[in-house]
Formats: structure tokens, sequence, C-alpha cells
């Protein structure tokens, strides 16, 4: 007899929240990009990036042209057709789609998700740095 109590209980919590239009949140373990606090903006930015700090050595140096999916004042999500491995320290070089300017930021890969063979989407947070255009990409962001 409690089951079926619990279950009823259960069956109209979920009513209430599909009156009021809410969804149960998903929770998915392995969903490290989602831990932003910012807003975020969708973005087609081009943007070139350069390895400069990687445990592998042979990476450093190597440069990369992709897109941005989505931006935010301290991070990006970004597409690309290589593998960067986490904890790799990249320079960006954005250019801003809405023709307001050219970015040079500082960041580090903290996620890295293979979408299909060949195609990666990584999420990256911004690093502050006197010699890059952060104060300036936070304000557009803003």
């Amino acid at each position: 007899m409690t089951t079926s109590l619990l279950l009823s209980k259960i069956i109209n919590l979920a009513s209430a929240r599909n009156r009021r239009g809410k969804q149960p949140v998903k929770s998915h373990a392995n969903d490290h990009h989602e831990r932003r606090r910012e807003l975020r903006r969708e973005s087609s930015d081009r943007l070139f990036l350069q390895i400069v700090q990687s445990e592998e050595q042979r990476l450093v140096g190597t440069t990369i042209s992709s897109s941005a999916l989505d931006a935010s004042e301290n991070g990006l999500k970004i597409a690309s057709d290589q593998h960067i491995p986490v904890g790799c320290v990249i320079d960006l070089w954005v250019d801003d789609s809405a023709g307001t300017g050219k970015f040079f930021l500082s960041s580090e890969v903290r996620w890295v998700i293979e979408d299909r063979p060949g195609s990666f989407k990584l999420g990256v947070k911004l690093l502050g740095s006197a010699a890059t255009d952060i104060q300036e990409w936070r304000e557009r962001q803003a």
C-alpha cells in the first residue's frame, strides 16, 4: 500500500511540474560543459588557436583553424577537426562575426568531446592576462 501511495505522489509531482511548464532537470555525469556561471550566447565567430603549452610536446606550436559555437565572459565552446587534450593552454585569435573587431585571448582546455570521428567540441576557460584583449572581450559579452 505504501508503494502505491509513493508512486501516486511522484506522479502528482510530475504532473504539477508539467502544468507549470517546467520539465525535470536532466543530470548527466559527463556534462562537464554545463558548468558555466555566465550567460552564453550562440556564436559563429571564426578563430585560430595555437597550442602554447601541452604535456604532449609535439603539439606545442600547432595552429588550428576552428569556429566558436557559443561564448561567455569567461569561456568558449569550440568546434574543431583536431583533438586538443584537456589541460592544454591555447592562444586564441577570435574574428568577431558581428564585425566589431578581433580579440587575442589566452585559455585552458577544460573538456573535450568527440561528436563523431574527426569532429570535436571543446570547452575552454579564458585566462586573465595583461597581454590579451580579455577586458574588451568581457565588455563585449556583458
